[in-house]
C-alpha cells in the first residue's frame, strides 16, 4: 500500500490499522483530534502548537501525519530516551501494523560518534602503548571495521564517565574539515550523506540548537535541510535555545587549549615553538586572574559594568592579544600538524566568544557568570529570543510544530506563544489527556501549614510528609523545589518508616529511578532534576508529593535579569512570566503520577498557597479535573478503595 493511499483515519481510527495489528493500541478521539491538526498545518504549511496531554499518544499523533505527507521532516525531543524510544520502538511498531516503510535514522551530538582523526592520533602516541591500552585499542579497532556510525552507544563495555571517549570524539571546533587525511572514511560524514537521503531525521533539542548555530557559521553542521520540524517536549524550547543563541567562555575551555598546544608544539618545528610558547603563559596567567575575580562571591551572579571594564581591560586584553597572536602564528604554518587547523578553530571561537560577552551589549543582552568546581565560566544570554527564534526557525522553516503535555497555561498559548515568538496564524489545539483523573487521582492540599517562607514550614511539611506517607505505604516521590528542604525531611524521614527512602545525589539518576520501580513500596526525594522525564508506571507510584509552588528562583541570574526587562518596558512579570512557567513547571510535575490507564494516585501540594493566594486559582484552573480533598482521612479511604476504584466512597468530603 502507498502513503497516498492511506489517510490518518485509516492509520489511527477506530477501526484502523494500529486498531487492527497492535493488541495494545486504543483509540483516542484526542490523538486523532491532534493528528489531524498536525495533516492540516503540513498541508497548509502553516506552523501548530499542540498540547497533548498525558496518555492521548502524542508521538504516533504527530508521526503519522508526518509519515504520510512524505516532506523531508525532522523530529526534536527532549531527551535522548524520547529519540530512541522513537526510533526503536514507535517506528518499527508503525512499519509492522501499516505495513509502509519507513525511511528515518537517529542523529546525536557530534561527541557521541568516533572521529577517525583523534582515534589515530590518541594510539600514536608512544607513552600510551601498554598492555591494558593495546586491548582496549584492539577491541575499538573490531569495533571500527564493523560499526556503520560508530556511535559510543554501541560500545556497552566502556564506562559512561570514561575519559578516554573525550580523546576520541570532535567537537565541531575541533574538526580539521576537508583538510583531514580520513575524510573519506568519516562516520559524521557517513552520517551526513545518510541523513540527507532519509525523510525523516529524529534528533534532540541539544543538536537541533547547537547545528542551527553553527549553519550561521557556514561550518560543521550535520542536520540536511528540512521542510517540517516538529518538537516533541517543547516546553523546554526557551531554556536550551537561549543557551546556545549566546555566548560563553569558561576558564577551563583556556587552560585546556594551552594543554592541547603544548601538547601539539612538542611535533613542531623550533620557530613555531618559540612564536607560540611565549604566548602560552599569558593565557594560563589571564584565565587564573578571572578565576579569582570570583573567589569571594556568589557561585553565580550578574557581570556589573565595572568588572566587566576591568576584565576587558586587564586579563581579557592580554588573552585576546594572545590569541591573536597564536593565530597568525598557526595560520602561517602551512603543511603543519594537522591538529593545527583543529586548535586554530578554537584559538578563533574563544576569541570571538570573548570579544561577544565584553563588547557592549543591546539592552535585550545580560552578561552573568557562574563558579564551577574546575573555573568560572561568563555568558552573554538573550533575554527575550522571541525574535531570533522568529528569523531563525518559524520564517526559515515551512512547517513547525510545537507539541508537549504542558504547554497552555489557563486554556491558553499566550505565554510560550510571547517567549518563543510563535506566529499568530500558527494552529492551535488542546487535547485532553486520555486518563480519567476523576476517578484515577485524589489531590490532597492542607489547610493548616506554614506558608513557605515561614521558619516553620520546612518542619511542619516534613512532619506532614511522615503522615502522608503512613498512609500511602510509601510508593513516593517527593518533589523539592530546593535541596536544604529535601534534606531537611530526609533527616526526619530517616528511621521514622518502615521503607526504603533513596536520595537525588546519593547514585545516579538511573539508579536512583530503577531501584525506586523495583522497590515497590520505597521513597524517592528528587528536585527539578526529577520533575520531567520520570516515567514510573504502577504501584511505586502511587503518591506524589510536591513542596511547594515551582516559582523560578529570583536568585538564578538570568531569571532575575528577565524579571526586570518585564518591569523596565512596564509590563508584569509575575502574570507574564514567573506565574505561567511556574504552571507549566507543576504541570510537569503531575505528569508524573499516572502514565497509564489502570495507575492510581494521590498528588499532594503542600503549598496553602494554591488555596489562600489570588493566583492561586489559576494554578487549580490550569490542572485537569482532579477531585480534591483537605482531609488526610480521605488519603486512608482513596486508598482503601484502590480495587475496587469507587469514587463515590469520598463524596462529601471532595470538590472538583
Amino acid at each position: 500500500m502507498e502513503k497516498n493511499d492511506i489517510t490518518v483515519q485509516d492509520i489511527l481510527g477506530q477501526d484502523g490499522l494500529l486498531a487492527r495489528h497492535l493488541k495494545e493500541f486504543e483509540f483516542r478521539s484526542s490523538q486523532m483530534e491532534m493528528a489531524l491538526l498536525v495533516h492540516s498545518a503540513i498541508r497548509e504549511k502553516k506552523h501548530a502548537i499542540v498540547e497533548a496531554g498525558t496518555g492521548t499518544g502524542k508521538t504516533f499523533g504527530y508521526m503519522v501525519p508526518v509519515i504520510l505527507s512524505g516532506k523531508k521532516t525532522v523530529i526534536s525531543t527532549g531527551t535522548k530516551n524520547l529519540q530512541e524510544q522513537i526510533y526503536f520502538k514507535d517506528i518499527p511498531l508503525l512499519e509492522k501494523a501499516t505495513g509502509l516503510s519507513i525511511d528515518a535514522m537517529i542523529m546525536k551530538g557530534r561527541r557521541n560518534y568516533l572521529c577517525l582523526h583523534r582515534y589515530h592520533q590518541y594510539f600514536a602516541q608512544a607513552s600510551l602503548i601498554k598492555n591494558e591500552t593495546g586491548k582496549i585499542r584492539k577491541r575499538l579497532e573490531d569495533w571500527i571495521a564493523t560499526t556503520e556510525y560508530a556511535d559510543r552507544a554501541e560500545l556497552t563495555w566502556l564506562a559512561d564517565d570514561d575519559i578516554l571517549w573525550d580523546a576520541l570524539s570532535c567537537p565541531s571546533e575541533q574538526c580539521l574539515g576537508a583538510k583531514c587525511m580520513h575524510l573519506d572514511e568519516c562516520f559524521l560524514g557517513r552520517l551526513r550523506s545518510e541523513a540527507a537521503r532519509c525523510r525523516l531525521i529524529i534528533v534532540n533539542h541539544h543538536l537541533f540548537f547547537a547545528d542551527m548555530k553553527v549553519k550561521r557559521s557556514g561550518f560543521g553542521e550535520i542536520i540536511p535541510r528540512f521542510q517540517v520540524a516538529v518538537f516533541d517536549e517543547a516546553h523546554s524550547l526557551e531554556d536550551i535555545a537561549t543557551a546556545y543563541l549566546g555566548e560563553s567562555i569558561s576558564t577551563t575551555q583556556i587552560t585546556e587549549l594551552v594543554l592541547d598546544l603544548e601538547k601539539e608544539l612538542k611535533q613542531a618545528e623550533e620557530g613555531t615553538i618559540k612564536g607560540v610558547k611565549n604566548h602560552l603563559g599569558t593565557l594560563r596567567t589571564g584565565a587564573e586572574t578571572i578565576r579569582m575575580f570570583f573567589n569571594d562571591g556568589e557561585d553565580k551572579g550578574g557581570l556589573d559594568p565595572g568588572v566587566i571594564a576591568t576584565i576587558k581591560e586587564g586579563p581579557g586584553l592580554r588573552i585576546r592579544e594572545a590569541l591573536k597572536s597564536i593565530a597568525e602564528k598557526l595560520e602561517a604554518e602551512e603543511g603543519g600538524a594537522p591538529a593545527f587547523q583543529s586548535l586554530l578553530n578554537r584559538v578563533a571561537g574563544l576569541a570571538h566568544s570573548l570579544d561577544q560577552i565584553l563588547s557592549e551589549r543591546e539592552a535585550n543582552w545580560f552578561r552573568w557568570y557562574e563558579r564551577r568546581k574546575k573555573g568560572v565560566t561568563l555568558f552573554a544570554s538573550p533575554l527575550d529570543i522571541s525574535d531570533r527564534m522568529k528569523e531563525l526557525l518559524f520564517d526559515k522553516v515551512k512547517t513547525v510544530v510545537l507539541t508537549s503535555a504542558t504547554l497552555s497555561t489557563g486554556g491558553t498559548f499566550d505565554y510560550i506563544r510571547s517567549r518563543l515568538g510563535l506566529p499568530e496564524h500558527a494552529l492551535e489545539g488542546i487535547c485532553p489527556s486520555h486518563f480519567d483523573f476523576k476517578t484515577q487521582t485524589l489531590m490532597y492540599i492542607p489547610r493548616d501549614l506554614a506558608q513557605p517562607g515561614k521558619a516553620t514550614f520546612g518542619p511542619e511539611i516534613a512532619r506532614r510528609i511522615l503522615e502522608i506517607l503512613e498512609r500511602s505505604k510509601g510508593r513516593a516521590l517527593v518533589l523539592f523545589t530546593s535541596y536544604h528542604n529535601l534534606n531537611l525531611v530526609h533527616r526526619m524521614l530517616e528511621g521514622n518508616i518502615p521503607y526504603p527512602i533513596y536520595r537525588q545525589g546519593d547514585a545516579p539518576r538511573s539508579a536512583l529511578l530503577e531501584s525506586f520501580r523495583n522497590d515497590i513500596h520505597s521513597v524517592l526525594l528528587a528536585t527539578s532534576a526529577f520533575w520531567q522525564g520520570v516515567d514510573v508506571p504502577g504501584e511505586a507510584l502511587s503518591c506524589l508529593i510536591i513542596d511547594k509552588l515551582p516559582f523560578d528562583s529570583p536568585g538564578e541570574p538570568l531569571v532575575a535579569a528577565r524579571i526586570e526587562a518585564i518591569r523596565d518596558r512596564g509590563g508584569n512579570p509575575f502574570m507574564e512570566y514567573q506565574l505561567p512557567s511556574a504552571i507549566i513547571s507543576l504541570k510537569q510535575g503531575l505528569g508524573r503520577l499516572v502514565r497509564k490507564g489502570t495507575d492510581r494516585g494521590i498528588l499532594s501540594i503542600l503549598d496553602v498557597r494554591i488555596m489562600t493566594s489570588r493566583y492561586g486559582k489559576f494554578f487549580l484552573e490550569s490542572l485537569p479535573r482532579i477531585p480534591l480533598t483537605h482531609e488526610l482521612s480521605d488519603i486512608n479511604r482513596f486508598f482503601e478503595k484502590e480495587k475496587s476504584h469507587a469514587p463515590q466512597a469520598l463524596e462529601g468530603h471532595i470538590k472538583c
